[in-house]
């Protein structure tokens, strides 16, 4: 039964999830983004990753990557296959003019262009020609989902809390201050499915609205496959397997195209293929997120809606077991509290980030919608669709916040017959509402 639970918890989740960040947001039609979809690594177990050979000569190249988890640690790698070109590429938020950061090849190590993010939903980079014919690699891992920024929301009981409990004292928050609350987050939600069902409605009548663009509800697969066949008119764009770089079948395929592009590549190959090497050996070395504190100070949210600290004000409660460390029936109900505590965090960074981009969008369509064969009339039309829909999304995120809400108190809840069984009854009417107060206030959505 918990498992069924589980299962429908990640369906639900997952129907939130896809309301996420779509790819940076542009109404100049000439501008068609390759696709990147990370997939499973099979060497590590949660690690994703897409790898992808390209030419370029005199326009630029929009890539954007799907599928990215906020708790993972992404790197990508662009480097040149063939001498030392020095060319250029941007990471790109919200509009591909927002650049993030910028680098080149002649100013990165060794010749390898390396940006270290952590995003939530799609993120973009372009890279910009070089003046001559360049073949060229682009590598984005990344690592499994690591959750432990938050740290532990539990210390250790004192004889003096275990005392209180024997001598009958209770806190001021009992149990009935947290079911009365829970009755007004129920008048506040609307049902996840019924959002869902309506939203899904809403999409179908118009998939080419900006609206999917702009909140990625359901990015139509038609104009992703035409922009990327509209790409390859004009360069070659090839998906590599990770496991061709591990093996070194991808560098029988580069002194291939050695020959084919350049009319012999001669020893120019020898410095791609030590950019290869490189890049992969780091892709095979597995300690390199073991050191998690260094890991978010090295790589930068992609933007200001994602944390790498504890909310402020997050409390820590007394309790019999600091760790999980305690027996099966601790270590079940940490389980569940904890995955909880990241889906919030999750829950509410797919929210900000969503919001900040679709603010972005409007903001940019507002400014050029007389640009680009865009005009002002048709662009209200699509601006009220928008606006539609981020209201549709506050649905979501109130029904979504609702239910893990309810999941949370029912770890608490767990959470209260164990410390029961260790000498701290009444343990939730104590100390465990406070984290469920604390859960309901900073988790609420922001107006």
């Amino acid at each position: 039964m918990r498992n069924l639970k589980v299962l429908l918890f990640i369906v639900l989740f997952g129907a939130f999830s896809s309301t996420s960040i779509a790819q940076p947001y542009t109404l100049d039609e000439k501008i068609t983004p390759h696709r990147l979809e990370l997939k499973e690594d099979k060497k590590v177990k949660g690690a994703t990753a897409v790898a992808t050979n390209a030419t370029i000569k005199d326009e630029a190249q929009y890539f954007y990557v799907a599928g990215c988890n906020m708790f993972q640690f992404i790197d990508v790698y662009i480097f040149s296959n063939f001498g030392s070109p020095n060319f250029k590429a941007d990471l790109v938020r919200n509009t591909w003019g927002d650049v993030e950061t910028s680098a080149s090849t002649g100013s990165s190590k060794n010749g390898i262009i390396n940006f270290k993010l952590r995003a939530e939903g799609d993120f973009g980079f372009k890279v910009y020609p070089g003046g001559e014919l360049i073949n060229y690699t682009i590598v984005v891992y990344a690592s499994p989902v690591i959750q432990e920024y938050m740290g532990s929301a539990f210390k250790k009981a004192s004889n003096s809390d275990v005392k209180g409990a024997e001598d009958g004292s209770a806190g001021s928050g009992g149990s009935s201050s947290g079911s009365s609350n829970m009755v007004l987050y129920i008048v506040l939600g609307i049902a996840l499915l019924v959002i869902g069902f309506m939203a899904a409605k809403l999409m179908s009548k118009n998939k080419a609205s900006i609206i999917l663009l702009v909140l990625g509800l359901s990015f139509p697969s038609n104009i992703c496959a035409q922009g990327a066949a509209e790409q390859n008119l004009e360069i070659e764009i090839e998906e590599v397997d990770l496991d061709d770089i591990r093996t070194r079948q991808y560098e029988e395929r580069l002194r291939e195209l050695g020959g084919e592009i350049f009319d012999g590549a001669g020893d120019a190959i020898d410095e791609g293929l030590d950019r290869l090497g490189e890049v992969g050996d780091i892709i095979e070395d597995d300690d390199r997120y073991r050191m998690v504190r260094d890991l978010y100070d090295s790589y930068v949210g992609l933007g200001d809606c994602i944390n790498s600290v504890p909310p402020p004000g997050m409390p820590r409660i007394p309790s019999f077991c600091e760790t999980e460390e305690c027996g099966t029936c601790f270590t079940t109900a940490r389980d569940a509290f904890n995955q909880n505590r990241y889906t919030f965090e999750r829950l509410k960074t797919i929210y900000s980030c969503t919001k900040t981009f679709t603010d972005a969008a409007l903001s940019f369509g507002d400014n050029v919608s007389g640009i680009h064969g865009v005009s002002g009339l048709a662009w209200q039309s699509e601006r009220r669709k928008i606006e539609k829909s981020i209201k549709n999304l506050q649905k979501t995120y109130d029904n979504k916040y609702r239910e893990l809400l309810q999941a949370q108190k029912n770890a608490l809840m767990q959470l209260n017959d164990c410390e029961a069984q260790h000498g701290i009854p009444d343990w939730y009417d104590r100390f465990g509402y406070m984290y469920y107060e604390f859960t309901a206030l900073n988790y609420k959505r922001p107006d």
